[in-house]
């Protein structure tokens, strides 16, 4: 199975990130009838630094990889998840192999030959002490497929170009890429990467975290594949010696057992740990041991690679890892698994599926997974998904395991209700989504939906106090995985509407739902928005950003966590604030977050958003951005690729060419800021869509993929310490910048395509690296696509502009 990998160039030396497939795991969870089962996720992340390791600064925590936080493993055990998966690199963990003839001056800045670098070290731990901690626990996984990427060090021990950053948290690189190497297993003379090489690796793994309360086990090698042929020292993709892995496995399994007798080894298999090849592709399985669990990956694409998510595609190839012609079905992910299982059972071991994955966008994907893990919990095959890592360039993949945030609440992954269903684990959350704004008579359709699991149905009564009509008042979602239903409301003229949810209350839905029901929901029907203000500004805002399906982020909203949070009191740092728009549907909440590790000085020195309160005759709210590394909050999407993904429901509301807005309210405590108040790009490239500052003055920003720009700044500097409304609007030709709902810069631009898949808030993310926030306090902000008028700016403007506390 051909694994995923993303090339990315870092922006300081064009340094690159490799990804491979992380799936999630899965463990009982407290509910009725639980399994017994292990399950969890892979927490990707950790292994991100390839293949710019060594050549580049491919090394930042937060940047280049990413450690789990605490809360996230704290979530996870509070889902029932028992076990999870942490996929590590072999190179940051161990920067020099212990038989590395290096001179004191490589050893002064790589570190001594076989020792553990002792930050990466640390990460390791905390991860394990967070699973400790919930009563969980965690494997340890080697995810370098058989290879270790390294210097070529000199007869005298001398790295050619040798460089260390000045930046502590990166790693020593060289200037020259030819003085880098790949090592792999190999049984000939002359192996780059021998057995003692990785015997010494785990030997120091074991003697470190052995009997560690959060260990799960030992990861011997993620998905061993392509190795040299008999005799031979490189990689093959053609005539591979398969006898290599097993003996590595062997002497790694021994090497283990004389530190570390217990704790349970888990040994993946030739072919990419395929479970089509776990019997017929390793000489010698199962091997001599106890304790030992063989583990296996499959995904659910006609390659098994899980890489392309287009099901119609995917049928069309005719074609099925495993079985060679006839393409995928219903039942493709179960026939690929049985070889494993079946194979386990003949020989009395155990079997785990340490990565799976399914496709988010398209429920068919969801009635495949949907037999592979059943199958899975009735062979007692354990069972991770792939993945639930927060490393930026996979937050909201295609295939992920990893917590959103939607009304005020955390929006739990759409696999994690098809495994909890598989193991009769009942916990659910609901949410309800769908347009606000439409003509008299015309009918709105809102989707009613849980996340989670529903062993029962449950029944939700909905009531409107305008004068139009609902379709039902009776909501009925059906037990299972991720259920929903529909209803419709067709309003009167000009009104507008509350829809409100009730629960029937019903005591066996107090495990399952706690009898938590979607917030209340107005609806809009206004001949004339604008007017209306005159009644009321809320209304009439809000109205307008129905009209435009914009989101709205209202800093006041903001929760300390996106899991097992708590609204944010003033001092506290802030992690989640909902779309209080529009702009979100089902399966796009359009969430602001901040996922990175902030947990202690190893991760670097970059801080949250603060909320903080004003003082004065009115309370109002706002995020403190103003210290120097403050991180902003990050909408990660999505983008469209032919072939693979070519219409994902993750999306940004609109691109670099099409009519777009942006309207955020702030202030500045100094007056030379400068830096990015919002921005839409996407992350892989250097085009975007900015509202900021540029010493002190309001600037708003464009700039294609050929890097043409236009720039709109304003000739005055913003007043310290008052609250501001700073706006963008942007169409075909026609760009405008506004301050205080005046226009004081336009231009007449026109931008080829220019695809979007992230929003951010205080600060940027362009070209794969971060960029600096206007460090100042933020209130609110409106994006939407469309081309609202001058008349609904304004009133768009003062909205923002009184929850800022201006008159």
């Amino acid at each position: 199975m051909h694994r995923r990998e993303f090339s990315q160039a870092a922006a300081a030396m064009a340094a690159l990130v490799s990804m491979g497939p992380q799936r999630s795991a899965w463990a009982a969870m407290p509910g009725a009838g639980s399994s017994t089962v292990a399950m969890g996720t892979n927490l990707s992340g950790m292994e991100w630094a390839r293949p710019g390791l060594r050549y580049g600064l491919s090394s930042e925590p937060n940047i280049h990889f990413s450690v789990p936080r605490a809360a996230e493993v704290a979530y996870l055990a509070a889902c029932g998840y028992r076990k999870n998966r942490l996929p590590i690199q072999w190179e940051l963990l161990q920067p020099m192999l212990h038989d590395t003839p290096a001179d004191s001056a490589a050893q002064a800045a790589i570190g001594k030959p076989g020792a553990f670098h002792t930050r990466y070290e640390s990460y390791i731990t905390g991860v394990l002490d967070a699973h400790a901690a919930a009563g969980i626990q965690c494997i340890v996984d080697c995810h370098n497929s058989c290879r270790y990427q390294d210097f070529r060090f000199q007869g005298d021990g001398a790295v050619s170009g040798l460089t260390v950053p000045p930046n502590a948290l990166m790693r020593p690189y060289t200037t020259d890429k030819s003085q880098v190497q790949e090592r792999i297993f190999s049984l000939a003379p002359g192996a780059t990467l021998t057995q003692s090489n990785f015997n010494d690796f785990w030997t120091r793994v074991a003697t470190k975290w052995q009997g560690h309360p959060g260990l799960a086990g030992y990861g011997l090698m993620n998905e061993p594949h392509d190795m040299p042929r008999p005799g031979e020292i490189v990689e093959s993709t053609d005539g591979e010696d398969l006898t290599i892995w097993p003996a590595y496995a062997k002497a790694a399994i021994k090497a283990i057992r004389a530190v570390d007798a217990a704790t349970p080894i888990y040994v993946g298999g030739n072919g990419w740990g395929s479970a089509m090849g776990i019997a017929t592709l390793n000489p010698g399985f199962p091997l001599a041991g106890h304790n030992l669990i063989y583990e296996v990956h499959l995904y659910l694409d006609a390659s098994s690679n899980g890489r392309v998510f287009d099901l119609d595609t995917e049928v069309a190839k005719g074609y099925s890892a495993g079985f060679g012609r006839g393409s995928i079905h219903a039942l493709t992910g179960l026939d690929r698994l049985r070889p494993a299982t079946d194979w386990a059972k003949a020989k009395g071991v155990r079997v785990a599926l340490t990565e799976v994955g399914m496709p988010i966008d398209d429920m068919r994907w969801h009635e495949m997974f949907k037999p592979v893990v059943s199958h899975a919990i009735k062979s007692d095959c354990e069972v991770y998904s792939w993945m639930g890592g927060n490393h930026w360039p996979i937050r909201n993949y295609a295939i992920n395991h990893v917590p959103g945030w939607h009304q005020n609440k955390t929006l739990e992954p759409a696999v994690s209700g098809v495994m909890k269903a598989a193991a009769g684990l009942a916990q659910a959350t609901l949410f309800d989504d769908g347009p606000a704004f439409s003509l008299a008579g015309i009918a709105l359709t809102i989707t009613v939906y849980a996340r989670g699991f529903l062993a029962r149905p449950v029944t939700l009564t909905v009531a409107a106090n305008g004068k139009g009509t609902l379709s039902k008042s009776r909501l009925t979602i059906p037990a299972g995985a991720n259920g929903q239903t529909t209803f419709s409301y067709t309003p009167a003229a000009n009104e507008v509407a509350l829809l409100s949810y009730r629960s029937d209350g019903q005591p066996s839905d107090s495990g399952q739902l706690a009898g938590q029901v979607p917030p209340p929901r107005k609806i809009f029907s206004l001949t004339d928005p604008v007017a209306y203000a005159d009644t009321s500004l809320t209304d009439a805002a809000l109205a307008i950003i129905a009209r435009y399906s914009a989101c709205k982020w209202v800093m006041a909203d903001g929760y300390t966590d996106y899991v097992l949070g708590a609204p944010a009191a003033a001092g506290q740092a802030v992690r989640a604030i909902a779309d209080s728009g529009y702009g979100s549907s089902p399966g796009n909440a359009m969430e602001m977050l901040i996922w990175i590790n902030t947990e202690g000085k190893a991760m670097g020195n970059r801080t949250l958003p603060l909320m903080r309160e004003n003082s004065g005759t009115k309370s109002i709210k706002n995020t403190d951005h103003t210290a120097p590394d403050a991180f902003g909050f990050w909408c990660k999407k999505s983008a469209p690729e032919p072939g693979v993904q070519p219409r994902p429901l993750n999306r940004v509301p609109y691109n670099l060419d099409d009519a777009h807005f942006v309207i955020a309210a702030l202030s500045v405590a100094a007056k030379n800021n400068s830096g990015v108040v919002f921005q839409a790009s996407k992350a892989e490239e250097g085009y975007a869509s900015e509202l900021g500052l540029s010493n002190g003055q309001p600037q708003a920003k464009w700039v294609d993929a050929k890097g043409r720009t236009a720039l709109l700044t304003s000739t005055a500097q913003l007043p310290i310490n008052r609250p501001a409304v700073l706006a963008f609007t942007s169409a075909p030709g026609a760009q405008s910048l506004r301050v205080n709902a005046a226009e004081v810069a336009r231009s007449s631009a026109t931008f080829p395509r220019g695809v979007y898949a992230q929003l951010l808030l205080g600060g940027g993310f362009r070209n794969y690296y971060p960029q600096a926030g206007f460090r100042g306090n933020l209130y609110a902000v409106i994006t939407g696509k469309g081309a609202p008028s001058a008349a609904e700016l304004a009133v768009l403007e003062k909205y923002l502009g009184r929850l800022a506390g201006l008159a």
